[in-house]
């Protein structure tokens, strides 16, 4: 086989495995939850949705932000310390 054969085989190899490997860490990273509807251990998670209105470039979008209570031994109750992120922005085009 030509020394520029080999040489080309070895680029596609190498190629698809970049590609391959870029496709396989995008979906893990889709996978996982969004810092935003999330919260540290512990801690229980309330949802809190807003909707964002139509626009000429995509439909109504709903967005989530969580909300974090924080129970400690010295306040155990429900009541705790509740905290919300912030919602994060509407989406300019259609996710699709």
């Amino acid at each position: 086989m030509q020394p520029s054969m080999r040489r080309s085989r070895v680029r596609y190899a190498a190629l698809a495995t970049v590609i391959w490997a870029g496709l396989a860490l995008a979906t893990i990273a889709l996978a996982q939850d969004s810092p935003r509807t999330s919260c540290p251990g512990g801690q229980m998670v309330t949802l809190e949705s807003k909707n964002c209105p139509a626009t000429i470039h995509r439909p109504a979008a709903t967005v989530q932000r969580a909300c974090c209570t924080k129970f400690t031994t010295k306040n155990p109750e429900p009541e705790g310390k509740t905290r919300c992120k912030s919602f994060p922005p509407c989406p300019r085009n259609s996710p699709s």
